[in-house]
Parts: C-alpha cells; structure tokens; sequence
C-alpha cells in the first residue's frame, strides 16, 4: 500500500490531528445544500448535453435520424471552442479575486453568467439547416462560444467559494460530499429524463424541461453562499501575467493538473460513448442509452457516501489513486461488453457499466478538495489570497480534457467504424479510457500535499 500513501499506524495519527484541528461550529446544512444547487445545474447541463450533442447533429446512418455535421467537423468544433474558452478561466478568476461590491465577490459573477448558459443550451438544439453545411458550423460555434464563457463566469467564482466557507479539512470534506451527491443527483435526472425526453418529444423540448430546472438551481446556489466567512486579510496579487506564473509554476499544482487532464476525459468519454454503445453494441434505442445513463448516475451517487467515510479515514491522494485503480479495471471490462458468451449483452452492460462508473462521484469530491488545499498551499508559499486564480486552474484543465474527448471520439469511429454492422471504434473508447486513466495514476506520484495546512507545513517544508 505504499504506493497509495498509506503507511501503518498513519491512520491514528492522523485522526488525532484532525481531532485537534476540528472546530466545533458546524455550517448549516441548508447553506451547503443551497451552495451546491450549482454543481446539481452544472450536471444537468454537462449529461444532456454531452450525452447527445454529437448523437444529435452526428447520428449513426442506422438511427434514421437527419445529419447536421459530420462527425469529424462536430469533433473539431467542441475541441477548438473549448481550447478558445480556456482564455476565460484566467480572467474570471483574476477579476473575481479583485472584485468588491455589496453583493460579495462571487455572486454578481454567477448570478449575471445563469441565463447564458440556459439561452444558448436550448437553441443549440435549433440548427439552421436540415443538412450538413457551414452556416450550421458556425451557428453551433457562436452558440458554444456563450455557453462556454457563461459557464465559466458562474463555475470559478462559485469554486471559489468552497475555501472561503471552512479552513477545516472536515468541513471541506463535507461541503465536497454534499455538492457531489447533489450534482450527481442533477446527473441522474438528466441522465433518465433526457432520453425519454428525446426520444418522444425532441431535443428541444428536453433542453427547456431541463434548462429550466438548471437555471433555478444556479441562482438558487446564490443564497447558500456566505463569503469570508474564513477571516482573510490577505493581499490579492497586483498582476495577471505575475498570478499566473506563479501558479502554472507550482509543481504540486501541475501535478495534480496532468493526472486530471487524463483522467477527467475518461468520465466525459464514457457519457458520450453510451448512446453510440447502446444503439450500435446493444442494438437498442435512445431510451435504452436514457435507462444505462441513469443507471451509472445512481451508482455514482450511492458511492459518494462510501467515499466520503474513505476521505474521513484516508488521506485524499489515498483515496483519490485506489478510484483511479478501479476506473482503470471497469473501463477494461467495458470492453467486453456483448462478446461474453450466454449472458444476454444488456444484462453484461447493467452489470459492468456501474463498476466503471462507480468511483467517478467519489473522484469530484476529492478532486474539489484537492484544489482547496492547493490554494492554501499558494497562500501559505505566496502570501496571496487568489482561491479563484487557482480554481480558474481546475476550470482549464477540465476544458482542456473536455476538448479531447470529442476529438477522440471522432477520430476512433472514424478509424474502427461506429455502426451496428462494426462497432469496433465504440469498443475502443473503452480502451482508451482505461490507458488514459493509468498515464493520470502515474502523473499523480509527485502529488506531496497533507489533507490541512499543518500537514502541508511539515510535508514540503512552507
């Protein structure tokens, strides 16, 4: 277990640190349940979209359905917007640091950025055209450049906040669980009504039901926040270039930012590779994808709380490596689904798609947590109060992952086909998942950081 960080008698040590650490005063449940009414949005919006943005405008010729884009062009439009969008990340997170008004320095940023996203996430299901062509291209490029700034305004402002609530490892921990388990429960919404959505009503009816739903829970999420409710009396970095050389230059941050930028795209891969596995693997329908789709959300939800007693008994890193090592062994498994002779391949999928998918709640709670003791960590090195710069950084590299998976997929179903006659390519993804996820474990070794700011001081020597 050495190579998991956890060495004997650790356990115990550790407990009584945090025991000493721990304050007594509690957040109220109703603030940390209001706050993450974002993370249920963002998952709402993430599961209906890249679920069935590239089945929609790039279907397989055996769905029947009309083609707006090729796959390849579909690809090249959700990579390339989002590695223009990573400009935002920066400078959202630098004004939001830097803001001071009446309203706090997060909640303007979230409560102006809410409707753009709902605007363009319900047209972008409207294309111009009803056949391949250039105006549809640039139709869905606009439509995704505000969605994604949008996204952006209200994603690092709110992530900042996290920090701000607690200095306490637990607190952290807890406010991470919450929101996880209330953003996975967005997920499996969207995940079981999108498809049924889709299938008898139309995509655009899906996108207002729930859009709608989306925007509540984002301005909703304002009223949970309570900012500085950590005494901070640190001062805010004087420039942009300067910020962010000095995070892009903390090793314990890029560390942590290679392992995610590798394994973050297995999570999206596998939501948008379930519609292609289920109508071309499978042989089944939208709704069948819509059924699976919810299967893997409520897997991912029952497991927050077994993650959640690991992050209380374990260190994050700990934790964090061993889900990464099941990831690895499901994503594997997902490769022989339907070639397993006499289990019917819907019962094979019900079965090995939720070993996959069952790690991938618990990873966003730690990964939330992580990137709080990151930002301490830049604290305790610089001096600087900069939470957003730092979670600008997270924001990034989910984008960066964000815009591979897309390019990935294409490329494999346009190498090893995507049909129901050859659906190697959608076996691939599967493939690629699992590699991809054990060049992040390897990444992830350098990672030194303790779970409390005392553990940091005497782990790297701040």
């Amino acid at each position: 277990m050495s190579f998991l960080g956890v060495s004997s008698g650790d356990q115990s040590a550790r407990q009584k640190l945090m025991s000493r650490q721990t304050k007594r005063v509690s957040l109220p449940m109703k603030h940390i349940v209001l706050y993450n009414m974002a993370a249920f949005s963002f998952n709402i919006y993430d599961t209906a979209l890249y679920t069935w943005l590239i089945y929609f405008y790039s279907p397989p010729l055996s769905s029947g359905r009309p083609i707006y884009l090729s796959i390849g062009v579909i690809g090249i439009i959700l990579a390339g917007g989002r590695l223009l969008d990573i400009l935002s990340d920066p400078i959202i997170g630098y004004f939001s640091d830097r803001t001071r008004s009446r309203w706090g320095q997060r909640k303007p940023f979230i409560f102006i950025s809410a409707p753009f996203i709902f605007i363009p996430f319900v047209l972008v299901w409207i294309p111009p055209m009803d056949s391949p062509g250039l105006i549809n291209a640039i139709y869905l490029v606009l439509l995704l450049g505000v969605y994604n700034w949008a996204y952006t305004g209200v994603l690092v402002p709110w992530l900042a906040v996290l920090p701000e609530m607690s200095n306490e490892n637990e607190q952290r921990v807890k406010i991470a669980f919450i929101g996880a388990f209330v953003g996975i429960s967005g997920a499996f919404i969207a995940g079981i009504l999108s498809g049924i959505i889709y299938k008898h009503w139309g995509p655009l009816i899906m996108a207002l039901l729930l859009g709608s739903i989306a925007l509540i829970g984002h301005e909703a999420s304002t009223l949970g926040i309570r900012e500085n409710a950590v005494a901070d009396n640190r001062q805010v970095s004087d420039g942009l270039l300067q910020t962010l050389k000095e995070v892009f230059g903390n090793k314990q941050m890029l560390s942590f930012a290679l392992m995610m930028t590798f394994v973050q795209p297995a999570s999206q891969l596998m939501l948008m590779n379930t519609p292609f596995m289920v109508t071309s693997v499978l042989q089944g329908t939208e709704a069948d994808a819509s059924f699976f789709v919810g299967e893997m959300m409520m897997v991912m939800a029952l497991s927050t709380p077994v993650t959640f007693w690991l992050l209380r008994n374990f260190r994050k890193k700990t934790v964090l490596r061993a889900l990464i090592v099941v990831m690895v062994i499901g994503f594997c498994l997902c490769f022989t689904i339907g070639t397993i002779p006499a289990i019917p391949p819907f019962i094979q999928a019900m079965i090995i798609l939720p070993i996959a998918s069952l790690p991938i709640g618990g990873m966003f709670i730690v990964f939330w947590s992580l990137i709080a003791d990151l930002s301490d960590y830049d604290e305790l090195k610089h001096g600087k109060s900069r939470k957003a710069i730092c979670y600008g950084m997270y924001s990034i590299v989910r984008k960066i992952s964000w815009a591979l998976c897309p390019l990935i997929l294409a490329l494999t179903f346009k190498i090893f086909g995507f049909s129901a006659e050859n659906p190697l390519g959608v076996r691939m993804i599967w493939l690629i998942c699992s590699i991809s996820c054990v060049i992040g474990l390897i990444a992830f070794i350098p990672y030194k950081l303790g779970d409390s700011r005392a553990e940091t001081r005497i782990a790297i020597n701040v």
